[in-house]
């Protein structure tokens, strides 16, 4: 018995990253000291916890497009219902221009919100939602708004749960590069990899049997996830 071999380089970040956090999980499970790697996994911690920081950093970028995704997104509704309002002043019918007037007043008070900053905007749709909706009620029920002001607020809400989530760019950078990083994990691992197997042809494999057979059936996911990926790009080349 052995642990058998992977080809980390092929993994993708995040899959590359929860492998090793597999791992990691796996050696604290049967403790480092029981598995005589006390010093190597010492020395794997500090590269496992970098690249760790560095994968941190990649997912707040992608949140960093979302956050602007979705703020394009209240923007344009914003200003749908906005020019809804406007159009509606000129309504044939004298009681639904009535209704616009007073709400354009309301409109012509906040201004463009949407060309503020992301907490501002977010504040200032939160008061004119709720103008809107309680002191407006009848008027945007008139216009038929009612659907526009709940989807406004409801993107407003969605980009500002999504912004709690990101934390500031200065908080977030690191000097660390995940091809760098990945590098130093897997020298690590391949080192503790090497002593557990010399220490099964020394002891013999029962003390080490569960250990190994747990990683192994990690390894094997990750070599098939491989191969039918390659498997899969091949195809689409020849095609």
């Amino acid at each position: 018995m052995e642990i058998l071999s992977i080809n980390s380089v092929k993994l993708q970040n995040e899959e590359h990253f929860k492998f090793q956090t597999d791992f990691r999980g796996l050696v604290e499970s049967f403790t480092p000291a029981a598995l005589g790697i006390e010093a190597l996994y010492t020395a794997y911690l500090p590269f496992y916890f970098n690249e760790s920081e560095v994968i941190d950093v990649i997912r707040k970028s992608l949140v960093t497009e979302d956050l602007a995704i979705a703020d394009t997104l209240r923007d344009t509704t914003f200003r749908g219902l906005a020019g809804t309002v406007k159009s509606a002043t000129n309504h044939f019918k004298p009681e639904l221009q009535k209704s616009a007037d007073r709400l354009q007043v309301v409109f012509d008070n906040y201004g463009n919100v949407a060309i503020k900053p992301y907490e501002q905007e977010t504040v200032a749709i939160n008061k004119l939602v709720l103008d809107l909706q309680e002191s407006y009620a009848s008027d945007i029920a008139a216009l038929g708004l009612i659907e526009w002001v709940a989807e406004l607020k409801a993107q407003n809400v969605a980009f500002d749960n999504l912004r709690k989530t990101k934390h500031t760019e200065d908080s977030s950078k690191t000097s660390f590069k995940m091809k760098i990083e990945r590098s130093n994990v897997d020298e690590k691992y391949r080192a503790i990899v090497k002593r557990i197997n010399a220490l099964i042809e020394v002891h013999g494999s029962e003390a080490y049997s569960s250990f190994v057979g747990e990683l192994n059936a990690r390894i094997t996911v990750w070599t098939n996830t491989i191969a039918q990926r390659e498997g899969r790009n091949a195809k689409a080349t020849k095609a």
